[in-house]
């Protein structure tokens, strides 16, 4: 899909809530990825769909109630209406999880993927993040960044709000070689975890083996860094306001892994 004037990245996110039976929980991020069964899979945090610090495994609602289902809202083509609410069922009726999280860290790695169903193309105006073309832009320290979410909700005709943040930990050191996490620079708000974290430059652009091009015309240059899981929380009023980005590859190995396991 796509609009002439919106940039296909902004068509990427998807606003969703968190609910136990009717009563909802809270509101986050995800975004679709497209698999190579042709199936699509919903990409979220763990402590979205669990309703759990994934560190901890303690309760998020201060009533320790945590979700059976998340309603994803998925724009119609004719954006000005109100979109298709989609269920998405969180755990089964003997209470398991459907999620599909990291074969080998599990919950540390705070993404995983949901099955989806949806209409088919031309009804609807979503863009799966792996059907927007990537190059491999140069990732440095202190490079920007952005981070497409639902800070307020879903406002107006449902395009997402791109929050600037840069690099604030060295990229090539995650996830094998430090922290498996990025940290970046930036003053998120609630909503935004599950949201894709992308590079998107125009004009010059500077790419990794130290070679450059220009990009002159349509979006710019892409490059998907990852999922955004929130801020670092302290108690501190003065804090640095850094937060998590778990990278591109950790949700590659997740999606890999639910092909794998086929049709459950």
């Amino acid at each position: 899909m796509g609009t002439p004037g919106i940039d296909a990245c902004s068509c990427v996110p998807l606003y969703v809530e968190a609910y136990f039976g009717d009563l909802k929980l809270g509101s986050a991020t995800a975004f679709l990825w497209l698999r190579r069964d042709l199936k699509l899979s919903l990409v979220t945090n763990w402590h979205v769909a669990a309703g759990r610090n994934h560190e901890t495994g303690k309760c998020i609602d201060p009533m320790a109630t945590v979700p059976d289902h998340l309603h994803v809202h998925v724009p119609l083509c004719e954006r000005a209406k109100p979109p298709l609410i989609v269920r998405v069922p969180t755990i089964d009726d003997e209470g398991e999880a459907m999620w599909i999280e990291h074969p080998d860290h599990h919950r540390s790695v705070d993404v995983v993927a949901l099955d989806i169903d949806l209409p088919p193309p031309g009804q609807v105006d979503t863009m799966p993040m792996n059907a927007i073309r990537t190059v491999a832009i140069k990732q440095r320290v202190g490079m920007p960044i952005f981070i497409l979410g639902y800070p307020f909700g879903r406002t107006g005709i449902g395009m997402p709000v791109w929050k600037q943040a840069s690099f604030a930990s060295e990229p090539f050191l995650a996830p094998d070689r430090d922290h498996r996490f990025l940290i970046v620079d930036t003053a998120s708000r609630p909503g935004m975890s599950g949201s894709p974290v992308i590079q998107r430059v125009h004009g010059t652009v500077e790419f990794e083996g130290n070679r450059h091009g220009r990009i002159e015309g349509g979006d710019g240059a892409c490059s998907f860094v990852g999922v955004y899981s929130g801020r670092f929380h302290t108690d501190d009023p003065n804090d640095a306001q850094l937060g998590r980005v778990w990278p591109a590859r950790l949700i590659e190995e997740i999606i890999a892994h639910r092909v794998r396991l086929g049709d459950r």
